[in-house]
């Protein structure tokens, strides 16, 4: 009796698939106002169990619930098989109808740019797309050679608002979480068409900055000199925080940045990009680089300081001299292996308590933070990985050492100790957080192929 191979038994359900994928995108589920949110998980957990999942709990935490899964290798847990967590959300952002060409909630087949049919609807590509595929992968590996590790799928709704309390689940599930490997299937592919293999993604902090004067706006002709002004004090704090070279100017703020290794500048170096692309397709001049100070380096494996919005007295038509009461700023910081989002907080409080001008009351609020995290180019899981996407995509995938923003992979490296890997299997123009948001269809089945070698890539593996 010949058994059926993984790859044709997802080609023969290809179309009830797709439909199981249109009724997951069809329910709602925004964590930012909770629309959906409930009736999204329970659709989760039973879409889970449909597809060869031996178990699958709604864990509610303090906040939206979180799905845990889990499929076993031989229909139980065994302390002898590897163990593979797969991470994804089911949350999305919010979506205003008008500005979509098929409603946001009403998944529409059609072709893409690129003449490719695309599945198009809110969270196709971010991330319910993504993460179904590794559903499609389980229970075709089921109901074919079998599963060959033990898996784990966890999909959070907070993704969208943070990701607030995904540390705290995974330390209060620490034990039943524990893997070999973390996986994530996030975010778009190379923009060149080429999957990509990411070993970690850079941090995040996120500040907001106001400053108040006096107690209401003033004429800048009777007050103006005397009276201090809030928007010139954010714009000298914004300028302090880089030095004459332009460095980030934050006492300490370098000296944890884990530096690069010889192998991460051979994976640098191998990265495909066309700087005078970019510059064309961005209507610039020039880029914020220089010769010793590579873009994609820079990208990847360097801290930034981001302006992020400006706001202050009048911006309409024509004069108005006025002096204003109030500005305010928000900025964020994108952080690189081993600095702490919490140390550049502190250092930046310090920063502006010690040059806020007389006369001005500047408070920091923190919105958000994420740790950075990046796996070693030496790690066992590396090369099982990149064998695995090259499978799944029939072509082989760019090795890049960090994602340029921010997902919650330092919450698995860090508190379950493991590996982690971001390997993304949506097309480099799926819209996220924007209208008409897509998955094209060969990125969707390219993800589920690749699932299934990744899971029996690991099988294999020596991972100690």
């Amino acid at each position: 009796m010949t058994i059926e191979t993984p790859s044709a038994f997802l080609e023969r359900h290809d179309e009830a698939v797709l439909d199981d994928l249109r009724s997951l995108l069809a329910q709602p589920s925004i964590s930012a106002t909770g629309e959906g949110i409930d009736d999204c998980a329970t659709l989760v957990r039973q879409s889970c169990l449909e597809y060869g999942f031996d178990e699958a709990e709604i864990v509610e935490t303090p906040g939206r619930p979180t799905i845990i899964a889990h499929a076993f290798a031989d229909g139980e847990a065994s302390e002898d098989e590897s163990t593979v967590l797969l991470y994804g959300h089911y949350d999305v952002q919010p979506a205003t109808a008008t500005e979509w060409e098929s409603p946001p909630f009403e998944p529409t087949l059609r072709d893409g740019p690129d003449g490719e049919a695309r599945l198009y609807a809110r969270g196709a590509g971010d991330n319910k797309g993504q993460w179904f595929a590794h559903l499609c992968a389980v229970r075709a590996l089921r109901e074919t050679t079998g599963v060959p590790t033990d898996v784990i799928l966890l999909i959070e709704g907070e993704e969208e608002s943070g990701s607030e309390h995904l540390e705290w689940l995974v330390r209060d599930r620490r034990d039943e979480l524990d893997a070999d490997v973390a996986f994530v299937a996030d975010g778009p592919i190379d923009e060149s068409g080429r999957p990509h293999v990411l070993l970690g993604s850079r941090g995040l902090l996120y500040v907001d900055i106001e400053a108040t004067g006096a107690n209401r706006d003033l004429h800048s002709g009777n007050f103006g000199g005397p009276v201090p002004n809030p928007a010139t004090a954010v714009v000298e704090l914004l300028a302090s925080l880089r030095d004459e070279t332009g460095q980030i100017a934050l006492e300490g703020f370098h000296d944890d940045v884990r530096p690069l290794t010889d192998r991460d500048r051979e994976i640098l170096e191998a990265i495909p990009v066309d700087e005078e692309a970019v510059k064309a397709d961005l209507g610039l001049s020039a880029l914020a680089t220089d010769t010793d100070d590579e873009y994609v380096e820079r990208l990847l494996c360097r801290p930034n300081l981001n302006v992020a919005g400006l706001d202050a007295g009048y911006d309409g038509e024509g004069m108005k001299t006025v002096l204003p009461s109030r500005a305010r700023a928000k900025i964020d910081f994108r952080l690189v292996a081993d600095q702490d989002p919490d140390d550049v907080f502190d250092s930046l409080s310090r920063h502006v308590e010690e040059r806020a001008p007389a006369g001005i009351d500047v408070t920091l609020s923190r919105v958000a933070a994420m740790a950075p995290q990046r796996t070693s180019a030496d790690s066992p899981v590396v090369e099982p990985a990149l064998r695995a996407v090259r499978e799944g995509w029939n072509v082989d995938p760019i090795l890049k050492p960090s994602l340029g923003g921010s997902v919650p992979t330092y919450v698995f490296a860090d508190t379950l100790d493991v590996p982690c890997l971001v390997v993304p299997y949506a097309n480099a123009d799926e819209n996220n957080h924007a209208p008409d948001e897509n998955i094209a269809l060969a990125c969707f089945r390219a993800g589920a192929r690749t699932t299934v070698a990744l899971l029996e890539e690991l099988s294999d593996a020596d991972l100690e």
